[in-house]
C-alpha cells in the first residue's frame, strides 16, 4: 500500500477544490500549477494528476539522507515502533523531507545531528547506531517525555516528537499498521430488508419486482448495470 495514496484518499475532498479556476495552486518553489497540468489519472489511482505523477518521479529520483542517516531513522523508528522499519519508515521519512522540506528536512537532519553528538559526548565518541540497546534507550529515555510545563522543549525533546509524529505515521498508513488496528474499511454485508413484523406494522410490503434486485443474497456481489434510459438491467 502507498500511504501517500492513503492520506490523498482521506484529503480527496479537500483537494478537489483546488481544481477551480485558471490555476490550482502552486508547487513547493511557490510557483503557480497551471490548469493544464491537472488531468486526472485514467487508469490507476485516480486523485493523481499528471503535474503530481511528474513530480514524484523527480522527488523520488533525489537523495537527502546519507547511508548513515537513513541507518540512525530506521534504529530510532524501531525504538519508537518495534518493527516501524519494515512497514518503510526511513523510506517514508527521506520522500517528505523532499516533498515538504520546510516541514520535516530541518527537523529530521538537525535531530539527527543532534543524537549522534549527544551519543558521542556520552559514550566516546560513539554514534547512536554504535551503542548498544541500553545506551540508546538511556538517551531516549530524556527525550521521550515532554515537560507539560514547559512554554519550550529542549531540542532533543523536539526532535523525538517530531521522530514519534513520522513514526505512527509511517506505521498506521501502511499495511501493517491499518491490518493492526483491525480496520476493514467499507465491506459488504448481508441485508434483507426491514423484518416482515416490521413492514406489517407500517402497512408497507416490497414491490415483487424488485424483491430480486436488492435483497437476493446470492447476487450481493455483483454491480449493478443501468440501460441507457437509466433503467436498472
Amino acid at each position: 500500500m502507498d500511504r501517500r495514496k492513503t492520506l490523498k484518499t482521506l484529503l480527496g475532498g479537500a483537494v478537489g477544490t483546488a481544481f477551480i479556476g485558471t490555476t490550482t495552486g502552486c508547487d513547493r518553489n511557490g510557483d503557480p500549477v497551471p490548469a493544464s497540468a491537472v488531468e486526472a489519472e485514467t487508469e490507476g489511482y485516480g486523485l493523481r494528476t499528471a503535474y503530481e505523477a511528474e513530480r514524484e518521479e523527480n522527488l523520488r529520483s533525489e537523495r537527502f539522507f546519507s547511508d548513515d542517516e537513513l541507518q540512525t531513522l530506521a534504529v530510532l523508528g524501531n525504538i519508537i515502533i518495534p518493527g516501524v522499519e519494515e512497514s518503510g519508515f526511513s523510506e517514508f521519512c527521506e520522500f517528505m523531507a523532499k516533498d515538504q522540506p520546510a516541514v520535516h528536512a530541518t527537523r529530521l537532519r538537525g535531530g539527527l545531528a543532534w543524537l549522534n553528538a549527544d551519543s558521542s559526548r556520552r559514550y566516546d565518541g560513539k554514534s547512536f547506531t554504535e551503542l548498544d540497546d541500553e545506551q540508546r534507550i538511556a538517551i531516549v529515555d530524556e527525550i521521550a517525555y515532554p515537560d507539560p510545563e514547559a512554554t519550550t522543549q529542549p531540542p532533543g525533546v523536539q526532535f523525538f516528537n517530531h521522530a514519534r509524529y513520522m513514526a505512527l505515521t509511517a506505521y498506521y498508513t501502511s499495511r501493517q499498521g491499518i491490518d493492526d488496528l483491525g480496520y476493514v474499511g467499507n465491506q459488504a454485508n448481508v441485508w434483507d430488508g426491514p423484518p416482515q413484523e416490521v413492514l406489517d406494522k407500517h402497512g408497507l410490503a416490497y414491490d415483487p419486482k424488485w424483491l430480486p434486485l436488492y435483497v437476493d443474497q446470492e447476487k450481493r456481489t455483483e454491480q449493478i448495470q443501468w440501460d441507457d434510459q437509466g433503467n436498472i438491467i
